[in-house]
Formats: structure tokens, sequence, C-alpha cells
């Protein structure tokens, strides 16, 4: 699997692997250390086979955009879901790059405009005991922040890993 996503300031992104850590000292996920490579990030795409231009397409995208301002106040799980989300406020910078990435290629997706809810998966696969002890966690670690989308990358998720194909400031 392939997909486009979006990576976070050092900061923002330091707060997420902290939280990481301890879920994992504290055993009660090790879920983002299950694949190497893996990183914070808001996935705007995903597919099983990339157009052939593709990443000409994202480089071209990656100089016309610029930073995105995100803002954190809200994590918890979409219905029905065994993962644990923290999830940026909706703004237009946001939209609007998703729904250029999206334009880059030919194929449906998963995240299509009007669908789509920007988030960072902080833990997947948990069961109602580990979803109780992350949201504890994340309410007692976690403030609202401000960060910054400062990347654009292609990458491939397989089974071990996250292999970065492509990474562009913005």
């Amino acid at each position: 699997m392939y997909a486009i996503v979006g990576y976070v300031d050092q900061v923002t992104e330091s707060k997420i692997l902290g939280l990481w850590k301890e879920m994992r000292d504290k055993d009660i996920t090790d879920y983002p250390y299950q694949r190497e490579g893996h990183r914070p990030h808001l996935t705007f795409s995903s597919f099983t086979e990339p157009e052939p231009d593709l990443l000409h397409e994202i480089e071209r995208l990656s100089t016309q955009a610029k930073a995105v301002p995100l803002r954190f106040r809200l994590f918890g799980s979409f219905m029905k879901s065994d993962s644990f989300l923290l999830l940026p406020d909706s703004n237009n910078e946001l939209t609007e790059l998703h729904r250029k990435v999206l334009a880059l290629q030919s194929a449906p997706s998963l995240y299509t405009p009007g669908i789509w809810i920007p988030h960072i998966t902080i833990a997947n696969h948990l069961n109602p005991d580990q979803q109780s002890a992350v949201q504890q966690l994340a309410q007692q670690r976690l403030e609202p922040f401000s960060g910054s989308l400062i990347k654009l990358a292609f990458i491939q998720i397989t089974e071990h890993a996250v292999i970065e194909l492509k990474v562009n400031f913005l």
C-alpha cells in the first residue's frame, strides 16, 4: 500500500512521540513501534499502486504549497473503532491542500472531500482496556496546542516498515 501523508513540525512530533513512548513503557500498546519508520502523520490519500508521474507531481505541489497551521483541541475515536486519534481543527488551508493532493491521482480514495476527517492516529487495534488507558494518558499529558504541517511525503507501507519514497518541505 502507498499513501500521501503530511508530517508535522518537530515540537508537535515530539509531543506525539512522547505519548507513544509512554504507552509502550506502561505496557498499554506498542502499536506505533510495530512498523519501522512509522511517524506521526496526517493521511491525505492511500492507494494500492502509484500513478507514473506521482512523485514529480508531489514535488511540484510541495514547491507551490506552504506550511499549514494546525490547532489541536480534540482527541477520541471513530464510532465502532479500535483506534485513538488526535484531531486538528478544520481550516481552509488544510482542506485546500487535501483537495490538491487528491487532484494528483485519478484513482478513487477513501479520503474524499466531505468524508475525510483529518487526524493523527495515536494508537490502533486497541481492546477496550487499552482504549481507556490511552484516553486517560492523553487527558493527563495533552493540553490544547498549535503546530504546523511542514512536509508532504509519499510513503510505502509494508508489513514491517513505512518507507519514505519522497519527502518535501512545504
